[in-house]
């Protein structure tokens, strides 16, 4: 199903998640009191406003709580941000990601109720490097204060059972999904089920824990 998303700041992050939420089908508003900005992407967008976000009547009339999240980029502008997730966060906001340049600011915007905070440079540098370093894991992403990812099976774990690896209590992470080569991902396996080395798994838990077990 197809949401709404608000999105603060049309810089390059800004646009940049704008426009792929736009691709994808999705509603997307986009504010940002540059002019400029506001013009280079209106075409790709539902709706693109020149406004203040730290503006509480700003805020206000644009009714937060009919989005699905509201996305945050203008970190350059750090006041203006903490302004804004306050306003945004007393109208009733969603779910609330927003752009940090650092650790401190991070912490500080965890704090004052975002529930993502991105250093995209340092997310993605970081990602990239614990996936090339570790080929049995692909694909990885936060979720709620947890991992998820799509590994591959080790040497070390080739016709195991899911029983015999208990990942669950050894390791606290958990199997979503399982696919076998030439089958579809399914949600349903027999813990008696032997794992191959061309199998994949889904499992969510702490990215510590799965860079360790699937490294």
């Amino acid at each position: 199903m197809k949401g709404a998303y608000a999105v603060f700041g049309a810089g390059s992050f800004g646009s940049k998640v704008a426009t792929e939420l736009s691709d994808a089908g999705h509603q997307v508003v986009v504010i940002d009191r540059d002019r400029e900005a506001v013009m280079a992407i209106r075409e790709k967008v539902t709706e693109a406003l020149v406004a203040d976000v730290s503006n509480p009547d700003v805020i206000r009339e644009l009714d937060v709580k009919k989005f699905n999240a509201i996305i945050m980029g203008m970190s350059s502008h750090f006041e203006d941000l903490i302004l804004a997730l306050t306003l945004v966060k007393q109208e009733g906001a969603g779910k609330i990601y927003v752009k940090a340049n650092s650790a401190i600011q991070k912490r500080i915007l965890l704090r004052l109720g975002a529930d993502m905070v991105i250093q995209p440079d340092q997310d993605v540098a970081e990602r990239l490097c614990a996936q090339l370093s570790m080929s049995n894991i692909g694909d990885m992403f936060e979720f709620r204060g947890s991992f998820i990812a799509e590994v591959r099976i080790p040497a070390r774990m080739v016709n195991k059972t899911i029983r015999e690896l208990d990942l669950r209590n050894r390791y606290n992470l958990t199997i979503l999904l399982v696919k076998k080569p030439g089958q579809e991902m399914t949600t349903v396996w027999d813990p008696n089920m032997v794992l191959q080395a061309d199998d994949r798994l889904v499992v969510i838990g702490a990215e510590k824990a799965i860079t360790e077990v699937f490294k």
